[in-house]
């Protein structure tokens, strides 16, 4: 079963280019997702992200989606994930934007238990125009983990979500934004609110699923007979 924690709180950088997040250790096999947001100029703004490490050499990131002023409207998010290949201790990751935009932002999440050979699910993106808003929903593929990440360029205080994990981030005066996640029903239609402190929001998300690994708990059918003087049951 996949299960989700914080490895590097928001971290946003009000004004600049970059912004680098907290230090943080991992093990083989865990499977790090970087989230991102940032400001932009209008709803044409097309944003350049550049993600990188204290890693010699950088570590490899996959891109899982991105939306920004040339898909819907102001404001910019962004989501990656890097399968961990061997331990590292205090590793710490930049998120650098170009454009007509700055005031990026970072979160990274670690997952364990997550499907290696298939790791993300299914996904939607869209604009939060209202207060409350849900997410479009995504049918889930596993009983996985499914992240949020949203900006409000309006920028109407540390926004929340009561459907998932979250915390949130609110600048001087450019953007706020947040991210949170959840485990997800498989097969469920499975959707997750946006809620700013105050105000209406203008900006986009996006809400995707870390697959779970497949498998779980055996599970076990009748009894069919004696092996050494001990019962035995059919596993299947």
């Amino acid at each position: 079963m996949a299960t989700a924690s914080v490895a590097a709180a928001y971290v946003n950088n009000d004004g600049g280019a970059t912004v680098t997040s907290g230090s943080f250790d991992v093990v083989t096999d865990d499977l790090i997702v970087v989230v991102g947001n940032a400001d932009t100029a209008g709803d044409t703004t097309d944003i350049t992200w550049a993600i990188s490490d204290n890693q010699v050499p950088d570590l490899t990131y996959t891109l899982i989606a991105e939306r920004d002023g040339t898909d819907g409207i102001e404001s910019g998010v962004i989501a990656w994930y890097h399968k961990v290949a061997g331990n590292i201790t205090g590793l710490t990751i930049t998120i650098a934007v170009v454009g007509f935009t700055d005031s990026p932002a970072i979160k990274v999440y670690k997952i364990t238990g997550y499907d290696t050979t298939d790791i993300v699910g299914a996904q939607t993106e869209g604009d939060w125009t209202s207060s409350g808003q849900q997410t479009g929903n995504i049918t889930a593929e596993t009983a996985g983990i499914g992240i949020l990440v949203a900006t409000d360029w309006n920028q109407n205080g540390t926004p929340t979500s009561a459907d998932t994990t979250e915390t949130g981030f609110d600048t001087a005066g450019d953007i706020s934004g947040m991210s949170g996640y959840r485990t997800l029903v498989a097969a469920a239609s499975e959707n997750a609110d946006m809620t700013p402190a105050t105000g209406t929001p203008n900006g986009n998300y996006l809400w995707f699923e870390i697959r779970t690994a497949a498998g779980g708990a055996t599970a076990w059918g009748p009894l069919i007979g004696l092996k050494n003087n001990r019962l035995v049951q059919e596993a299947h």
